[in-house]
């Protein structure tokens, strides 16, 4: 899992607004609804996908906001790394 290491969230430019809004914290029911898709996730990462896309992809199907997706498999990468 510690393979797929994502770059950092670029800081939006003077003026623009972020890429992904911070809609707080990840929760149980968040991440319940965004596990099932992380075998796509990282098959798509995998696959040298624009990792934003990949996050509002997957957010509108799992009905959750794009930086949850981000969180959640940042957590995971974590995760991963520790083990």
């Amino acid at each position: 899992m510690a393979e797929y290491k994502l770059p950092p969230l670029k800081k939006p430019k003077k003026g623009q607004a972020p890429k992904f809004t911070d809609s707080g914290p990840l929760t149980k029911s968040m991440v319940k609804q965004v596990e099932s898709y992380l075998p796509i996730i990282l098959t798509r990462l995998k696959a040298g996908q624009d990792f934003e896309r990949i996050a509002r992809d997957i957010g509108t199907h799992a009905g959750v906001a794009p930086d949850q997706i981000a969180k959640y498999v940042q957590a995971v990468i974590k995760v991963g790394a520790s083990s």
